[in-house]
C-alpha cells in the first residue's frame, strides 16, 4: 500500500501520494522557500499530487522548514471522545516531545497534564501522523504530530490547563462529534472523520 502525506496549514494544504508515475501541479516549485510561499501557493484549496517517492518528496518541498515533533491523544470512555476549547478552537489534547521522551508517554504527559486526568490512561496504539506548517518567530515550522489512541474506564472530572489557554475539556459522544467538526481547524476534522470512519460507534 502506498504511503500519503496531507501538510495542512489552518485551513488548506497539500495532498502528497506514493505513485508509479509522476503527477505534479505545473507550479509546483522543487521547494517552498518559506511558510509564506508554501501558504501563497495552497491559498484556500487543497492541493493533490503524486510522486515516486511520497516522502522523499515531502522531505524536498519542506527543506526549508525546522522540524518539531509532537503527540497528541484521541482518548475514549463509553463512546465517548475527549476533546478541548484551546483559544476557541475545539481541538484534541497535545504538545511538544521533549528531549528523547518516547512519543506514546509524551502524549500520555500532554493528556494527563492539558485535561487533568489522573486515573489509569491506557495507551493503545499508534493512530496515525499530521503534518501542519506555520510560522513561529519568524521561523518557518513543519510540525510532525503523533496521535495514539487512549482510553479510560473513569471519566472523571477534568481540568483544562488555563496556562495553555485550555478554557474547558469535554467528553463528546461519538454521536455528537460530527456537530463539532466545523469548529476544529482542518486537520484535526479530518484526524476525527478518519477516526469515525475507522471505529464507528461501538468499537
Amino acid at each position: 500500500m502506498g504511503q500519503k502525506y496531507k501538510v495542512f496549514t489552518e485551513q488548506s494544504g497539500i495532498l502528497i501520494e506514493d505513485s508509479p508515475k509522476d503527477y505534479v501541479s505545473h507550479d509546483l516549485p522543487l521547494v517552498f522557500k518559506d511558510f509564506n510561499h508554501f501558504n501563497s501557493f495552497v491559498g484556500s484549496r487543497f492541493v493533490s499530487f503524486s510522486a515516486p517517492d511520497a516522502k522523499q518528496k515531502l522531505d524536498a518541498l519542506f527543506l526549508n522548514f525546522k522540524r518539531v515533533e509532537a503527540a497528541g491523544g484521541i482518548v475514549t470512555n463509553n463512546n465517548h471522545v475527549l476533546l478541548i476549547l484551546r483559544n476557541g478552537i475545539w481541538d484534541l489534547p497535545k504538545g511538544h516531545v521533549e528531549d528523547n521522551e518516547p512519543m506514546g508517554l509524551a502524549a500520555l504527559r500532554e493528556v494527563r497534564e492539558e485535561c487533568g486526568l489522573i486515573q489509569n490512561v491506557h495507551v493503545k496504539k499508534l493512530f496515525q501522523n499530521s503534518y501542519h506548517s506555520y510560522e513561529h518567530k519568524q521561523r518557518s515550522v513543519l510540525k510532525v504530530t503523533s496521535w495514539f489512541l487512549m482510553h479510560t474506564e473513569v471519566m472523571e472530572e477534568l481540568t483544562p490547563q488555563l496556562e495553555e489557554g485550555i478554557t474547558e475539556c469535554k467528553w463528546v459522544h461519538i454521536e455528537k462529534l460530527q456537530s463539532y467538526l466545523p469548529e476544529t481547524f482542518l486537520s484535526i476534522r479530518e484526524l476525527l472523520s478518519d477516526f469515525i470512519d475507522v471505529h464507528g460507534l461501538n468499537k
